[in-house]
């Protein structure tokens, strides 16, 4: 197994990862500009198959959304989605202006939080935090 990484991905793609971790799919539409107004993107491919991908929303001020960490479960656990999360973390202090402060954020799926403590992540809530909080709609 040779992991290469790259910065694009398909729509279908970025599907095939969602379902792998049983998180929601989305229109093929919805799916490519997602990646299209996504400022940094990271994917993992062992040989021509997608294995993991993330993306970074930065709004290239102050604020980076960590967003979509996924790794395929039969990959997992070999230092990919670690490899992902350094690699936009680096992108997006690269784009960043000298003196900047990056406030990095994320929503972590259940259970998966003590990954991303590792990189310093804070739970919250916390003494200085609240919550984070998401909520889902759909355009009837």
């Amino acid at each position: 197994m040779e992991i290469i990484y790259t910065d694009t991905m398909t729509g279908a793609e970025y599907n095939e990862l969602r379902l792998s971790v049983n998180w929601k799919t989305l229109t093929p539409g919805q799916a490519e500009r997602g990646l299209a107004h996504t400022a940094f993107v990271v994917a993992a491919r062992d040989g021509e198959r997608i294995v993991g991908m993330g993306r970074m929303l930065f709004d290239f001020g102050y604020t980076a959304y960590l967003g979509d960490i996924i790794v395929h479960p039969e990959y997992q656990g070999k230092g990919i989605g670690t490899e992902i999360v350094n690699r936009l973390k680096d992108m997006t202090m690269e784009a960043a202006e000298q003196g900047d402060k990056i406030m990095f954020i994320l929503v972590a799926a259940k259970g998966k939080e003590g990954f991303y403590e590792k990189f310093g992540f804070k739970v919250r809530p916390n003494d200085f935090n609240g919550c984070g909080m998401s909520m889902w709609r759909e355009k009837e």
